[in-house]
C-alpha cells in the first residue's frame, strides 16, 4: 500500500559522524534522541554462557532449559519475534528448528541468514553473540503433505523436539480458498500428525486468531461450532479441479465469515479440537498484532497490516480518508507482549495432563477487555508523539485525515482526496518523465479498505480469563522476564516510540534524513494551509454566485 512510496533511498549514506548527525536532530525544539527512544543505546553487555553455567533461572526459563523447539512461520512477523525472545531470554535452550521453504531462488540456508539481517536482532547479536549455532533450518512447506519434510528430518524432529509453535499461516484476507485450506487447515493437521510422533513432546501451541469466531459478538476462551464439518470442506476443496468455480462458490461457503482467513482459522480450530486428543496441545489467539512495546527495541514492525498500515499512509501524506468507525474499540496487542504470553502459555500447557475427553486449553490475548482504546484516541496519540518529530523524507503531503463510517460519504471523500488527485499527479509525472504511482496505490488502498471494513466498523466482547490466570500464577522473576500484563501496558508509552519505530524499521529512512524531513514537513504544512485557503475562497465565491443567481 503506502510502502510503494518508500523505495530504497537513491542517495548515498551520510558521510557525517554520529555526533554531527545527532547535533542536527537533537535540538531545543526536538530534544529526543531517536536511537535512545527506541532503546538501541541501552543494550546489556555481551554475555557468553557456557553449557555448564549454573545461573539461577526462573520457572519458565527452567522449562525451556535443554529444550529442542520446532517453529513454523519463523520468517513471519511473530515468528521472528519468537525466535529473538527465546534465544535472548532462554539462552539455555538446546536448539531451535525452523520450518522454511525455498523461495524466490533462495534456499533455506540463505533465507535463514536473511532473517537475522533484520534490525530486530541487533540486541540479540550484541548480548548473546553465540546464539546463531543453536538455530537451523528444516526444508519444508506448511501447505504440502507431510509438511514437505524429508524422512530424515522428520525422524530428527520426532526424536528430539520437546516444544512446537505452529505459527505458519496465510493471513491474506482475500486468499484463494484452496491456498487458505492447504496452509491454514491441512498445515495444522500435518503439525498435529507430526506432534503425535514426537516421543518427548511437552507442549504444542497452535497460533490462531481472536477473530476466528468473529461471527459471534462475544468470544470466550472456548471452542465454537465450525460452520461446516472440516473434513467435508477439505474434501470439497481438494477434489475440485476448477479454481474459478471454487472462487465463485467461496462467498456461499464462507457465509457469515468476512474472508477466507477467519473462515479457515475457524475450521483449523475445530480440526485441532478433534485431532489433538491426548496431546499436550493448546490454542493461542492474539487479536490485531502491532509493533513492539518495549523489547528488544521499541516500535519494531515489518508489515503494514491493520491500523499500522493506516498510520504509514497518513504519515506519508498518501491516505486522507478511510471507511471506519473511529469510536469503536479496536483490539490491538504489541507483538513482544504477544510472544511473551505465547511462550508462557506453552509452559502452562505442559503442566496439564491431557486426556482423550478433555479439550485443549485456549488463551485469548486481547486488550479491549482490560485496557481498551478506540481508533480515534489511538491515532491521536500517535500523531501527538510522531509528528512533527519523526516525519518521513518521502512524505508527499501534509497530515490530513478524515475517516468516516458512512459508506456514501467515504466514496465521495475517496473520489475527492484520492482518485482525482492521484490521476492528476500521475498525469504530471508522465509529463515530466517520471513513473506514475499514486493511482495504482489508491486502487490498492480501496481494495485493502474493503477487506478491513468489517473489522473497522464493528467491535467484539472478548473474555481472557485463562490468560489472566496464567499471569497471576507466574513468579515475579518470570513476570519481569516475560511481561505481558495488558492491563499495565501504557498506550501513551507505546505511542512515544511508534512513529520513530515505523520510520527506522519499516519505512527504513536513515536517521540522517530527519533534519531534511522536518524542513520538508514544514513546507508541506504551509502548502496544505495555502491549498485549504484557496479551496475555501473558491467555495465562497461559488456560494456567492449561487446566492446572487437566486436573488436575481
Amino acid at each position: 500500500m503506502a510502502l510503494d512510496l518508500h523505495r530504497k533511498n537513491e542517495f548515498k549514506k551520510s558521510k557525517k559522524s554520529y555526533d554531527e548527525i545527532m547535533k542536527e536532530i537533537v535540538t531545543d525544539e526536538f530534544p529526543l534522541n531517536p536511537l535512545e527512544l527506541v532503546g538501541e543505546l541501552s543494550f546489556d553487555n555481551p554475555e557468553v554462557l557456557e553449557e555448564t553455567d549454573k545461573l539461577p533461572r526462573s520457572d519458565i526459563q527452567e522449562f525451556y532449559k535443554d529444550a529442542t523447539i520446532f517453529i513454523t512461520g519463523g520468517t513471519g512477523f511473530m515468528g521472528k519475534m519468537l525466535i529473538e525472545k527465546l534465544s535472548r531470554s532462554c539462552p539455555h535452550l538446546k536448539h531451535i528448528y525452523l520450518l522454511i521453504r525455498n523461495k524466490k531462488g533462495k534456499d533455506v540456508n540463505e533465507r535463514i541468514d536473511a532473517i537475522f539481517e533484520d534490525r530486530l536482532f541487533m540486541r540479540l547479536k550484541h548480548e548473546r553473540p553465540k546464539f546463531y549455532h543453536k538455530i537451523s533450518a528444516i526444508a519444508g512447506d506448511a501447505s504440502l503433505p507431510g509438511l514437505g519434510i524429508s524422512s530424515c528430518d522428520r525422524q530428527k524432529l520426532a526424536e528430539n523436539v520437546n516444544i512446537v509453535f505452529h505459527a505458519a499461516a496465510t493471513i491474506r484476507f482475500d486468499e484463494h480458498i484452496r491456498t487458505a485450506i492447504n496452509i491454514n487447515v491441512l498445515g495444522t493437521r500435518e503439525i498435529i500428525n507430526l506432534a503425535k510422533e514426537m516421543t518427548n513432546l511437552k507442549a504444542c501451541m497452535y497460533v490462531s486468531t481472536a477473530y476466528a469466531n468473529c461471527v459471534h459478538n462475544k468470544i470466550e476462551e472456548k471452542f465454537y461450532g465450525a460452520p461446516y464439518n472440516y473434513d467435508g470442506v477439505i474434501s470439497l476443496v481438494t477434489s475440485a479441479n476448477d479454481d474459478k468455480k471454487l472462487e465463485n462458490i467461496t462467498p456461499s461457503l464462507t457465509a457469515g465469515w468476512p474472508n477466507t482467513y477467519t473462515f479457515t482459522k475457524a475450521l483449523a480450530e475445530d480440526l485441532a479440537k478433534h485431532e489433538s486428543a491426548g496431546l499436550p496441545f493448546g490454542i493461542f489467539r492474539p487479536s490485531v498484532v502491532i509493533s513492539t512495546y518495549n523489547e528488544p527495541v521499541r516500535g519494531w514492525i515489518d508489515n503494514v497490516y491493520g491500523p499500522i498500515g493506516m498510520i504509514v499512509g497518513v504519515g506519508a501524506g498518501v491516505l486522507h480518508t478511510h471507511h471506519c468507525d473511529v469510536t469503536k474499540v479496536v483490539d490491538l496487542v504489541p507483538v513482544d507482549l504477544v510472544v511473551n504470553a505465547l511462550i508462557c502459555s506453552a509452559y502452562k500447557v505442559s503442566k496439564n495432563v491431557p486426556t482423550i475427553e478433555s479439550d485443549p486449553p485456549i488463551f485469548n490475548y486481547v486488550s479491549s477487555k482490560q485496557n481498551p482504546i478506540n481508533l480515534e484516541n489511538f491515532f491521536a496519540i500517535i500523531k501527538k508523539h510522531g509528528l512533527p518529530n519523526w516525519p518521513t523524507i518521502n512524505a508527499v503531503w501534509y497530515y490530513s485525515f478524515m475517516p468516516t463510517n458512512n459508506p456514501y460519504l467515504y466514496s465521495l471523500l475517496f473520489l475527492l482526496f484520492h482518485t482525482i488527485p492521484g490521476y492528476f499527479l500521475d498525469f504530471l509525472c508522465q509529463l515530466t518523465g517520471r513513473k506514475p504511482m499514486l493511482s495504482n496505490i489508491y486502487k490498492k488502498m480501496k481494495k485493502a479498505n474493503a477487506a478491513l471494513s468489517f473489522f473497522a466498523n464493528n467491535e467484539w466482547e472478548f473474555n481472557d480469563s485463562n490468560t489472566s490466570a496464567l499471569w497471576k500464577d507466574m513468579s515475579e522473576a518470570d513476570k519481569n522476564t516475560f511481561f505481558f500484563d495488558i492491563k499495565e501496558m501504557s498506550w501513551d508509552y507505546y505511542s512515544r516510540a511508534c512513529a520513530i519505530g515505523l520510520r527506522l524499521y519499516l519505512v527504513k529512512d536513515d536517521i540522517h534524513t530527519i533534519k531534511n524531513a522536518r524542513i520538508k514537513w514544514e513546507k508541506l504544512r504551509k502548502a496544505h494551509l495555502l491549498l485549504k485557503t484557496v479551496v475555501a475562497i473558491v467555495l465562497l465565491r461559488i456560494c456567492w454566485f449561487i446566492i446572487n443567481m437566486c436573488f436575481n
